[in-house]
């Protein structure tokens, strides 16, 4: 059966060659971004910044997540 071309595809996805730990960095960066974006729309008044930094702070905490539960649960310390 074919797949729904209506069916979301993920925007961010961390591929399956690149390190856990550098994926991360790179999503901070992304949300670093997201964070000026916000306060440089509030402080001069575009909403279209701020909503902007809002939907890229969500996709790259979904990327956040994703990562998260592709990490292999750390054992507890003795």
């Amino acid at each position: 059966m074919p797949k729904d071309p209506i069916a979301p595809k993920p925007l961010f996805t961390a591929a399956p060659d690149i390190p856990t730990q550098q994926a991360k960095e790179q999503a901070s960066k992304l949300m670093e971004c997201a964070r000026y974006l916000n306060h440089t729309g509030v402080m001069l008044g575009d909403h279209r910044m701020v909503v902007a930094s809002y939907h890229l702070n969500t996709m790259v905490r979904v990327l956040l997540d994703q990562l998260e539960d592709e990490q292999p649960p750390s054992p507890w310390p003795c």
